[in-house]
């Protein structure tokens, strides 16, 4: 029997009793994140275009730009991004390092010029643009000695076991031993009688990480003195976004637009967590196992989906010179599918290795995420034909993501857990450009403040750009530089289920972006 088909009877099982999968906190920020992605002008000076406009990329920002366009435009630009991580766990330091090339921005708009000179609409425009907004191709490893008193990925098991039933006690004795079921079918039900908990106690259970106390009433761990923890993820996929434009010059003074939008994510997690142990446990069962020397605990994810968001925005000439811009983005309406895979080995002192391997995938039902809105305040001075200065910033409260259903217990944890942990943010980008005839200099800076209060589990990212262009008359190369650092912390496991799972490894990223963009006038 194959693994797809053994997939679609896990889904038959688990779907009507596994409402919500394991998310933790730290995994809304794949959805709230983005790369400064875009045209190679819009990256070199950094994204400060919210009263600018005239760039494809700009209409992200603020989609009235696109009425300050002149002539019918098209723009292709592929990126090249360098990505290292270097992380701290413990006092002991390892780096990873990813590279590749992307597809990171290919759009068109249309400009439509009123033949009446008295018109107060004098033109509109239409465009479309898609944009890859996240790269999510990453990897990273982090290790070290773990402390006595640490908790782990043993803990993590044991306090599911005990206190992940149905009503927050013991799992039962007959969904983690099953007779001779195999680790398939026994997964399988697992996952049928108590849902994901009973899932990961029937893991360990098999694996020999935890064995029934005598009175049949909770477990005992069958390890203990943990030496070292480690954790290896591999990650691929992106996020994107299709942004289809409309917008109006009035009284060449004032610029109104809007964005519908609709975003794709597909990604993929590879995830193993190890620990070793080196003492013995105290006994109390009957079980007559030895103890456990290590276990790896292997997760691969597949998320995919889709949203929807609108832009409305709005640019007004101060003076000649003198640009303000206001926007406001809507929340993103998230449809997602996550589907989940599991293996857990052990080893233990007799040299012995145990493990279990359920050819299952766990098709989970349909959950939603809406993200913040944003609001963005910019201003721009033109030098006429020499240059221009821009300044944007924008608020976003994160504390107002939400999954849904609401109904579900582990997304209403999430949810409070947003409302606790994250806060209002902002976001600066100072953007600047000089013309010497048909050569373009560009430079800017982007930095964009932590949304956490106070556990930083991604601090606050700074960002530098510098870009060059060379116009030919109908058509332009722009090719750009940029460097952003952030740190982050992950732990052994994502979860939300245990509260003193605390250790977590520190991780600082530095990504450097090369792109080039090739526009023509038409």
């Amino acid at each position: 029997m194959n693994k797809y088909f053994l997939s679609l009877i896990g889904f038959l099982a688990l779907n009507s009793f596994v409402n919500a999968q394991e998310l933790s906190p730290g995994d809304v920020m794949r959805y709230n994140e983005s790369d400064l992605s875009g045209t190679a002008r819009f990256r070199g000076m950094s994204g400060a275009f919210g009263a600018v406009g005239g760039d494809l990329s700009a209409l992200k920002v603020n989609p009235a730009g696109s009425a300050i366009f002149n002539y019918n435009t098209a723009a292709l630009s592929l990126s090249y991004l360098n990505r290292n991580n270097k992380s701290n766990y413990f006092g002991n330091h390892n780096s990873e390092r990813y590279s590749g090339l992307d597809l990171g921005q290919m759009g068109a708009l249309f400009v439509f010029k009123s033949n009446n000179p008295n018109a107060t609409m004098s033109k509109f425009t239409i465009g479309l643009n898609y944009e890859s907004t996240k790269n999510l191709r990453n990897d990273m490893y982090f290790s070290g000695n773990s402390p006595m008193n640490n908790t782990g990925l043993g803990d993590y098991f044991l306090q599911i076991a005990n206190h992940g039933g149905r009503n927050g006690g013991p799992i039962g004795i007959n969904v983690v031993d099953q007779g001779n079921t195999n680790h398939t079918d026994g997964y399988i039900n697992a996952g049928y009688q108590n849902g994901y908990n009973g899932q990961q106690a029937y893991l360990a259970y098999q694996a020999g990480l935890i064995n029934p106390l005598n009175n049949s009433d909770g477990y005992e761990k069958n390890f203990d003195g943990r030496s070292a923890q480690a954790r290896a993820i591999s990650t691929t996929g992106y996020t994107g976004q299709f942004s289809g434009n409309f917008a109006v010059e009035l009284n060449e003074r004032f610029y109104i637009g809007t964005n519908l939008n609709l975003h794709v994510i597909d990604y993929t997690q590879n995830s193993s967590s190890l620990e070793t142990f080196n003492s013995q446990p105290p006994t109390q069962s009957n079980n007559d196992l030895p103890p456990v020397t290590s276990a790896v605990f292997n997760n691969y994810l597949y998320t995919y989906g889709t949203g929807f968001s609108f832009d409305l925005g709005a640019i007004v000439k101060i003076t000649d010179d003198l640009r303000a811009g206001l926007t406001y983005q809507s929340p993103t309406w998230y449809s997602l599918n996550d589907e989940l895979t599991q293996s857990l080995n052990t080893s233990f002192t007799d040299g012995e290795r145990g493990g279990v391997y359920p050819n299952v995938v766990n098709l989970y039902d349909r959950y939603n995420l809406r993200t913040p809105s944003k609001y963005t305040g910019s201003l721009a001075y033109i030098f006429g034909e020499r240059g221009l200065i821009s300044v944007d910033y924008s608020l976003q409260d994160y504390s107002k993501n939400e999954f849904r259903p609401k109904y579900d217990d582990a997304y209403n944890m999430l949810n409070q857990s947003f409302k606790n942990n994250m806060k209002t943010a902002g976001e600066l980008r100072i953007g600047a450009e000089y013309r010497i005839k048909q050569v373009s200099i560009r430079g800017g800076y982007r930095y964009e403040e932590s949304p956490y209060k106070d556990v930083k589990l991604a601090g606050d990212l700074n960002s530098f750009s510098a870009g060059i262009g060379y116009d030919f008359g109908g058509s332009r190369l722009d090719l750009s530089y940029s460097y952003a650092t952030r740190s982050y912390k992950r732990g052994l496991l994502d979860t939300s289920f245990m509260d003193n799972l605390t250790s977590l490894a520190n991780i600082k990223t530095k990504d450097n972006w090369i792109n080039l963009t090739y526009n023509i006038n038409f």
